[in-house]
C-alpha cells in the first residue's frame, strides 16, 4: 500500500508540473526586462542586451579560430545567416551587434568584424571569426591564433549600424 502511495504522489506531482511550467514560462515571456530587474529574485541575461562582461579590458589578448565552409548559410544565434564574405564573429558574452576590433600581433593587420554570433564552445578558444575576417588579418594558415581584442565604443557602433 506505501509504494501505492508514493507512485500516486509522484505521478500527481508530474502531472502538476507539466502544467504549471508552461503557464510560468507563458507569463514569465510576457514580462520587459525592466519587470525582471525589479523582481530581483529572477536573474535573466538576454543575449541582445547583456553589458560588455567584466572580464573583457579594451586590448584583451584572445584565441581566434574561423568558421569552416560548412556554416555558410546557416543562421547564427542572432538570427542572420552566416556569410563566410562578412566581417563577422561570435563570441560568448558580448551583445550582438557589438563592433570589435581585431587585430593578429604576429603582422599587426586588423580587421572590425560585428559581434552576431555566440560561440565558440571549444575549451580554449575565445572568439570565432568569419572567413573574411581571418583572411583580413593573416590567420587562415595557422587556423587558430592568439589575437588582441578590442571593444569599440558605443558611438562608433552606432554610426556603423547606422550605415548598413
Amino acid at each position: 500500500m506505501k509504494k501505492h502511495k508514493k507512485k500516486l504522489l509522484a505521478c500527481l506531482i508530474g502531472i502538476q508540473v507539466m502544467f504549471i511550467a508552461p503557464v510560468i514560462a507563458q507569463n514569465m515571456a510576457s514580462l520587459s526586462g525592466e519587470e525582471f530587474i525589479a523582481d530581483k529574485t529572477v536573474a535573466v541575461i538576454d543575449s541582445l542586451h547583456t553589458q560588455e562582461p567584466p572580464g573583457s579590458p579594451p586590448g584583451e589578448t584572445m584565441v581566434a579560430t574561423y568558421y569552416s565552409k560548412r556554416f555558410q548559410g546557416r543562421k547564427t544565434a542572432s538570427g542572420e545567416r552566416y556569410s563566410r564574405d562578412a566581417l563577422t564573429c561570435a563570441h560568448k558574452t558580448l551583445p550582438f551587434q557589438t563592433f570589435l576590433k581585431i587585430t593578429n600581433p604576429q603582422n599587426s593587420k586588423s580587421v572590425i568584424v560585428r559581434v552576431n554570433d555566440r560561440g565558440p564552445f571549444n575549451r580554449g578558444r575565445d572568439i570565432d571569426l568569419s572567413y573574411a575576417a581571418a583572411k583580413e588579418i593573416g590567420m587562415l594558415a595557422a587556423g587558430v591564433l592568439p589575437v588582441q581584442v578590442e571593444v569599440l565604443e558605443q558611438v562608433y557602433n552606432d554610426t556603423l549600424l547606422a550605415k548598413n
